[in-house]
């Protein structure tokens, strides 16, 4: 097993450092980190210079980084007091490692392939999780929809877990109430594995009795974009979404609002970016926005399908709809 304090490398750090609030000051307004945006401009000139790797700004001053960077003044002091706390940084992460929370980023071997791969620089410079990384490089189905399931959803929805598990594939979801917490359950008690991509509070969930026992046991990893103790947020909940797409090979909707919601808008977004084929939850009785997802391109999904199949990745496979080319990622 990997130990959580050797997943960042010297660059990783680095980039920590530069895009995360960990060992910032409580309170401390006078420096932000670097947004994502921020950073892959920041990270082409870097890769375009003699500096070439996140880990050789250590120890620049900022005159430094304004002829090598070609920065503002107000640009490389930003960078300089960034790169000043690594102290504090790594007793944040020493502190993490011990509640078994790790620390990864795009500039990190580490760092999940598929996600990095599918997403290329909307990928989340940082990363924060918990339990095996392993279960992010299996065969995986993000399984979205309302929190608020009838009947029928909450039944489509148990037994697509279930069968995830009998198939061998992770099912990717968001660990809010209702479809994402149906769909993890039936796969984790089916003997399969779930993949959380939370948009707050990993600190508190690791601390749940059964969650523990999930990560413990390799069948459970919770991962997320923001800081550990990060707090509930529309936004933060609808920036997730990419990272559940990204880090799964298909989706399936359960149920979805029409023009209305996260469910509503990540299928969208999805759809548009070709982040990973896109299926919909058909048949009767259904919320409006499932059929209106198939009329912008989503590939209908029976339940019969679900329960009949022998080959579940290889069906959805077969029915896939092509996906958009996208540019190359560089390596940070």
């Amino acid at each position: 097993m990997i130990n959580t304090r050797e997943l960042l490398s010297e660059d990783g750090a680095v980039v920590a450092m530069l895009c995360s609030h960990l060992g910032l000051a409580a309170g401390d307004n006078q420096v932000s980190p670097l947004t994502l945006k921020e950073w892959n401009a920041l990270a082409r000139k870097i890769h375009d210079s003699e500096i070439k790797t996140p880990a050789a700004l250590i120890g620049l001053s900022s005159q430094d980084l304004i002829r090598g960077l070609e920065l503002s003044p107000a640009e490389a002091e930003r960078l300089v007091q960034l790169l000043s706390r690594g102290g504090g940084l790594a007793l944040e992460l020493d502190h993490l490692a011990a509640s078994g929370i790790w620390c990864v980023t795009r500039a990190d071997e580490y760092y999940p392939r598929r996600l990095r791969n599918t997403l290329k620089h909307q990928a989340p410079a940082v990363l924060f999780g918990a339990g095996a990384m392993a279960i992010l490089e299996q065969p995986t189905i993000a399984v979205v929809g309302s929190r608020d399931l009838d009947d029928a959803g909450v039944g489509f929805t148990q037994r697509f877990g279930a069968v995830c598990a009998e198939h061998s594939i992770a099912v990717v979801s968001g660990g809010a109430r209702g479809t994402d917490r149906i769909s993890m359950q039936a796969a984790l008690s089916a003997g399969g594995r779930a993949v959380g991509v939370l948009a707050d509070s990993l600190i508190k969930s690791i601390r749940q009795p059964d969650v523990r026992e999930f990560i413990a046991d390799g069948k459970l990893v919770l991962l997320t974009p923001y800081q550990p103790d990060n707090g509930f947020s529309i936004g933060a909940a609808m920036g997730r979404n990419k990272v559940i797409y990204g880090a799964a090979d298909y989706a399936v909707i359960v149920s979805s609002d029409y023009q209305k919601g996260g469910t509503w808008s990540g299928a969208l977004e999805t759809l548009a970016a070709g982040w990973c084929p896109v299926f919909v939850r058909a048949g009767e009785n259904l919320p409006p926005g499932n059929s209106e997802l198939i009329r912008k391109g989503a590939v209908p999904l029976a339940d019969d399908v679900v329960q009949q199949t022998s080959d579940l990745a290889g069906w959805l496979k077969a029915h896939a709809r092509s996906k958009p080319e996208q540019g190359e990622l560089l390596a940070i």
